[in-house]
């Protein structure tokens, strides 16, 4: 049974993030998330992520994810943004580095392939007009991150419900965090968007338990 304990910090740190920010109670929030953050780290390695090769890649792209929570968490200069986006960034080439090691099939790819493209069209679409100066750069090359991600998640020989859901709502996830960011900053982004990221997170790390490779 102890291995409830890590969602259930994750998830009850990630409320309190969450209410911390809403109170603007900036330490109080960076804290939480950081301990939120933890959690699946804490997941992964309780899990043996160091006993096959798919939970090591896994795991170093979880503790890019870290990184990336807590420069995401440092309020006031686009320095910490664009650190916390470069960290995301490896995050999802860890994630699909570690996808692509558990195998796919090329049918698959084929079929997933076109419509990944025209959903990461759609959102540059989406955020073209709000970007700026070195985001014009940085967002199209996450956003083929995260279709890397995406891709090998979504053509594995046998489909994980873990890879799959965890990827796909990571990805959802990111785009609460570019429309707060670049579209309109409101807390209903964290509200909904938080969430949606650590349960992506502790998805994945619940994966190296499936995975032997």
């Amino acid at each position: 049974m102890a291995i409830y304990i890590f969602p259930v910090l994750c998830l009850l740190a990630c409320g309190i993030s969450i209410r911390s920010e809403v109170n603007n109670q900036a330490n109080l929030m960076l804290m939480f998330k950081f301990i939120a953050s933890l959690a699946f780290v804490g997941l992964a390695l309780y899990l043996a992520a160091f006993n096959s090769d798919y939970g090591k890649w896994l795991f170093i792209g979880l503790i890019f994810s870290l990184f990336g929570d807590v420069l995401l968490g440092l309020k006031g200069k686009k320095l910490w943004f664009l650190l916390g986006i470069g960290a995301f960034l490896l995050a999802h080439v860890f994630y699909a580095i570690a996808f692509y090691r558990t195998g796919f099939t090329s049918s698959r790819l084929a079929l997933i392939s076109p419509i990944l493209v025209a959903f990461l069209i759609l959102v540059l679409i989406w955020l073209k007009n709000h970007l700026a100066g070195v985001f014009k750069i940085a967002v199209p090359m996450y956003l083929l991150a995260i279709g890397a991600m995406l891709l090998f998640a979504w053509s594995g020989g046998e489909i994980n419900y873990w890879i799959v859901s965890g990827a796909t709502l990571f990805a959802i996830s990111d785009l609460f965090v570019a429309r707060n960011r670049f579209v309109k900053a409101e807390s209903i982004n964290r509200i909904i968007g938080l969430p949606i990221y650590y349960i992506a997170q502790l998805m994945l790390a619940y994966s190296i338990s499936e995975i032997a490779v």
